[in-house]
């Protein structure tokens, strides 16, 4: 079992639990698959639970309004190839709990310590979607699966090629979601539906010059390459993004000033652009930082994302997006 399911989501769901409701200690506990971590790292880990609660405070989330959804605590549940789900252990514990159930596909291997072995089997190999899926999205999958399913494997990636070029991509609220004031991000097929008047910058899978980034005072078409590439492009990028976002702060005479940012995804480089502007920008309302401004700190930029992930609980910037804006943001001053 990934540590992912056995130790992370435990812990945000005892975090969560202690945040929503501290004056009920019956609802503290931290549970962990009793055969995948030990006692003793269970008890390491409730050690660190009260830094971890504390961290989470700072982020001056809504917590209120949180309470509203969350009426109950929530209980990790962990379901593999060797349980019967058919037993139904969820239904014992969902009148008092809200079950967050964790499959994992992986089963066990015995034996010699190295993670590939039986003929190459790797446990935990299916964890990372971007290196297998090739952008098969869970909406394309569900609307094709009878004929997904029945294709050979190797006639897969065209087909799964031609279901994404003919996708219709829905204008709805998944498509351009609003994160901050004035703030907006979604996927480059969303740019039929963007907000009127918007300053729009998008970030393409495609390497361009950044000499041909600005394509008008209203749109910037940035080619930063796809996946970890483009993420650790992004880092250089940054600079001529909020360059470019300041002068349309400073010089459009429009009263209401937006942006609308664009990625292949709509959650991953867009959301690291989106955290940039929001902190580099101290006003979206025109208002741009100076040097002469307090430098940024991790703790401000920490909170800024909190405030975007909490408006838009899908949205998935990678590690390699957050280190590059927190290494231009820290480091602007080099």
């Amino acid at each position: 079992m990934p540590d992912a399911l056995s130790k992370t989501v435990p812990v945000w769901c005892c975090v969560i639990n202690r945040a929503l409701f501290p004056d009920n200690p019956s609802f503290h506990t931290l549970f962990v698959p009793p055969h995948v971590v030990s006692n003793t790292e269970k008890s390491q880990m409730e050690a660190r639970l009260p830094e971890f609660v504390g961290s989470l405070g700072a982020l001056n989330l809504n917590f209120a309004s949180l309470r509203h959804h969350l009426t109950k605590p929530l209980r990790p549940m962990w379901i593999t190839q060797e349980d019967d789900v058919l037993a139904d252990p969820v239904r014992q514990v969902a009148e008092d709990f809200y079950p967050v159930v964790c499959c994992t596909s992986s089963r066990r291997v015995a034996g010699t310590g190295v993670e590939i072995s039986e003929g190459g089997y790797i446990q935990g190999a299916g964890d990372d979607t971007e290196n297998w899926a090739l952008g098969l999205t869970a909406p394309v999958f569900w609307d094709n699966a009878d004929q997904l399913l029945s294709t050979p494997e190797a006639n897969l990636p065209g087909l799964i090629q031609d279901l994404l070029m003919t996708a219709v991509p829905q204008c709805d609220a998944l498509a351009v979601k609003q994160v901050l004031s004035h703030l907006s991000v979604g996927s480059l097929a969303a740019s039929h539906c963007l907000p009127s008047g918007a300053c729009v910058i998008s970030l393409g899978p495609k390497v361009t010059d950044q000499n041909s980034w600005a394509k008008s005072p209203l749109l910037m078409e940035v080619g930063l390459g796809k996946s970890k590439a483009g993420s650790r492009a992004l880092r250089d990028a940054l600079p001529h993004i909020c360059e470019f976002a300041s002068r349309y702060l400073t010089v459009t005479t429009s009263p209401v000033k937006s942006f609308a940012i664009l990625c292949e995804t709509g959650k991953d480089l867009s959301i690291g652009v989106a955290l940039a502007l929001s902190c580099w920008c101290s006003s979206l309302s025109g208002e741009t930082r100076t040097a002469s401004q307090q430098s940024f700190t991790k703790s401000g930029i920490r909170m800024r994302l909190g405030q975007i992930m909490t408006a838009m609980p899908d949205a998935n910037p990678s590690r390699a997006t957050l280190q590059s804006v927190n290494s231009f943001l820290m480091d602007w001053r080099k």
